[in-house]
């Protein structure tokens, strides 16, 4: 059992990667009833450097529009506000992942399992005809943060929790050698950013079976996650046998839209990376 402290993980991370102030504002703008889409645009404009990385978000497989977006105004209008936050927060979670980045773990399969993640939960939610279903792409996309915060301030149990096998699942060792699951780091640091509580309590419960057949979010976030694990370990799992078909039941779905979900993850996770560019050659 670990001798580190979950809460003592996340109050460090969360000290030593504070949110840029930009996605506090937005946020505290979204909650605000006197402000509108247009007091958030002309915040963002103040930035070119993001406005100019959103626009290549709103262009790249997240979105499907029928003509290209090309100016911040258009996105804004198009997408909307909470859209357009999570948009930021993606962002912001590609340079958490470079401030976070340790040479014990397998960084090219770190950055493939949180993309595939990402884009099998939005295909997921766009399925089950969930409202917002960016918000998704950013649950995957976080969702194993968690192990980033490990390896920086605890880099031999995270070498320990990559010992898995086709017996043991990850999150299992995780739970053996840390006393917790990455899932549920990542979420304590969501919350200690304060997040939104609608983006952090369905990671914490991830892997939680039992909530995952009581809420469709933590259902489709449990069900992408697993997808990826899969697709980034073929050699040791099948999403088949990760994923209880009493959780796509519960989310009327059939195996044949999983699959679709995991050949759409896989078709695109190329072009997202490229909008993402993380610091290091993947593909």
């Amino acid at each position: 059992m670990s001798s580190i402290n979950l809460l003592e993980i996340t109050r460090v991370a969360g000290q030593s990667f504070a949110l840029p102030d930009i996605c506090v504002r937005i946020r505290s703008m979204l909650d605000d009833e006197q402000s509108d889409l247009e007091d958030i645009g002309r915040l963002i404009a103040l930035d070119p450097s993001l406005s100019s990385k959103l626009l290549k978000l709103a262009n790249s497989p997240l979105f499907r529009f029928e003509s290209q977006i090309d100016s911040l105004a258009k996105a804004i209008n198009i997408i909307g506000g909470e859209a357009l936050y999570n948009l930021i927060m993606a962002e912001t979670a590609s340079s958490a992942f470079e401030h976070f980045s340790s040479d014990v773990i397998d960084l090219k399969r770190f950055w493939l399992q949180s993309i595939y993640a990402a884009l099998v939960a939005k295909h997921l939610a766009k399925m089950v005809k969930i409202r917002g279903s960016e918000r998704f792409f950013l649950l995957g996309l976080l969702h194993n943060l968690g192990e980033l915060l490990v390896a920086v301030q605890a880099p031999n149990l995270a070498i320990d929790c990559c010992k898995y096998d086709k017996k043991t699942s990850p999150w299992k060792l995780q739970r053996q050698v840390l006393g917790f699951d990455y899932a549920n780091c990542s979420a304590k640091l969501m919350e200690y950013w304060r997040l939104p509580s609608q983006l952090y309590i369905p990671v914490m419960d991830l892997h939680d079976e039992n909530s995952a057949l009581q809420n469709k979010d933590i259902a489709i976030i449990y069900t992408a996650v697993r997808a990826s694990v899969a697709m980034t370990h073929d050699n040791l799992y099948s999403a088949s046998q990760l994923i209880t078909p009493l959780v796509l039941k519960y989310l009327k779905l059939e195996q044949e839209d999983l699959n679709d979900a995991v050949k759409f993850a896989s078709m695109e996770a190329e072009g997202v990376l490229g909008v993402m560019n993380p610091p290091l050659k993947l593909i």
